[in-house]
């Protein structure tokens, strides 16, 4: 496997992917019936549309975990997203079987050595919504520190209250991520 950037051919695998991960870990947050019915669609016009904005843009880039063509986990990073917090992890999601083999460790090291390389002194963070308990363990334990929250409009209208992580020194990230 490696970690290889991601192009607008890879917009239907990381659709498909962000649609899985959603379905195993936001019943409850998300409702069903979008689950289970227009999620891949629209995470499709989602990921179709934003990989149409990297042409013009160097603030974003996607990363993937590649495994003979098959994308099993990915990363999506926007520098300069906010003047206090610097670079957002935009979305990081694992196939659900393959979670804990340390793709998703892998991937943020790589998001944030880009970040480093592009912005040396930025910040980092994401969202995470409050029900997820495992991706706040996984980021809590790799040193994130929630620093607020906010109510979020989910994708089908449902309100969802997300955490805000972050992460102050990414050379100090970078470091830990590559030990």
């Amino acid at each position: 496997m490696i970690v290889r950037q991601a192009g607008a051919l890879d917009a239907p695998a990381i659709a498909k992917l962000h649609a899985e991960s959603w379905r195993a870990n936001y019943r409850g947050t998300f409702r069903d019936d979008f689950l289970d019915g227009p999620a891949f669609d629209e995470r499709r016009r989602i990921w179709d549309g934003r990989f149409r904005e990297f042409g013009t843009s160097t603030n974003q880039i996607v990363f993937v975990v590649d495994d003979k063509g098959a994308v099993n986990a990915f990363v999506c990073v926007l520098l300069d997203a906010d003047p206090v917090w610097g670079a957002l992890v935009d979305n990081l999601h694992v196939a659900p079987d393959l979670k804990g083999r340390g793709f998703g460790r892998r991937l943020l090291a790589e998001a944030a050595r880009w970040v480093h390389q592009q912005r040396s002194g930025s910040k980092l963070f994401l969202w995470v919504h409050e029900t997820n308990d495992a991706a706040r363990g996984f980021y809590e334990h790799l040193g994130g520190i929630a620093v607020g929250s906010e109510t979020h409009e989910g994708p089908e209208g449902s309100r969802v209250t997300a955490i805000r992580y972050a992460w102050g020194d990414v050379q100090a990230l970078v470091t830990k991520l590559s030990a």
